[in-house]
């Protein structure tokens, strides 16, 4: 089966078993975004050492893990939830899929208890590409587009995930997934 030719916002990106390097390689991003003027995601497997509240002091008693969403803006935090009208100016990626908002809303939202793993995930940076090129990267078959499940974003993930949503995607490769990141290592 091959992948499809066009992907869009709230799909999931995973990289192509060749794709080499420190902050791509084994990942699964989630797309938020994607238009003429470029795109933007998450990646969803690189949970760092750090809790949202080691990391971001005004969100204190938020233990959840904070993710590395990729190398852009790595000094800015963001976050995907489904908090919906609850964090005014939330850009909606998908029904009931939301990313952003009002920080000064989402600490009193933290205060109240209402901040869990079932309904929002923080990130360190964010993956973004210039107008056509994820296109172009798409092109180079860096990536094979899949569809995306809640479970991917909200549950703690690490790069098992890569080989779980390889597996689904019904890509000619995916049964590289099967491979250690080394052939030395088979």
């Amino acid at each position: 089966m091959g992948q499809p030719k066009e992907f869009h916002k709230g799909q999931i990106l995973i990289a192509d078993p060749f794709l080499l390097g420190p902050v791509f390689e084994r990942s699964v991003i989630f797309l938020a975004d994607h238009s003429e003027v470029g795109a933007m995601g998450f990646i969803l497997n690189q949970p760092t050492d750090f809790v949202v509240e080691q990391a971001i002091p005004e969100l204190k008693g938020c233990t959840q893990k904070m993710y590395y969403g990729g190398p852009v803006d790595e000094s800015l935090l963001f976050y995907i939830h489904s908090l919906g009208e609850q964090l005014p100016k939330s850009i909606e990626i998908e029904k009931g899929l939301y990313w952003g908002g009002e920080f000064s809303v989402l600490c009193e939202l933290n205060k109240k208890g209402k901040l869990n793993p079932d309904n929002i995930k923080f990130f360190i940076g964010y993956s973004g590409w210039e107008a056509k090129q994820l296109e172009n990267e798409f092109e180079k078959n860096s990536w094979i587009v899949s569809d995306f499940e809640t479970k991917y974003l909200f549950k703690d993930q690490t790069k098992t995930l890569w080989n779980d949503t390889i597996d689904k995607s019904g890509d000619d490769s995916s049964f590289l997934g099967n491979f250690a990141h080394s052939p030395s290592m088979n």
